[in-house]
């Protein structure tokens, strides 16, 4: 394997355990202070939403180049 795959699969899976962990303190959080599941699922869906539309812009624009 090339040394510029490797280093990009190592930082996805970074970014990947990041996020994860971010929106697992996230529902902690929202758990804690009494949050309905229902407005926890939203928000969570709304994150996932915005990471997937982020990295579609990313794509998008490493395309162009």
């Amino acid at each position: 394997m090339e040394a510029n795959k490797i280093n990009a699969l190592s930082t996805a899976v970074i970014a990947f355990v990041t996020i994860i962990g971010l929106m697992f303190g996230f529902y902690y959080n929202l758990k804690a202070a009494g949050t309905k599941s229902l407005y926890i699922a939203f928000f969570e869906l709304l994150i996932i939403i915005a990471i997937w539309l982020f990295v579609s812009w990313i794509r998008g624009g490493i395309k162009n180049e």
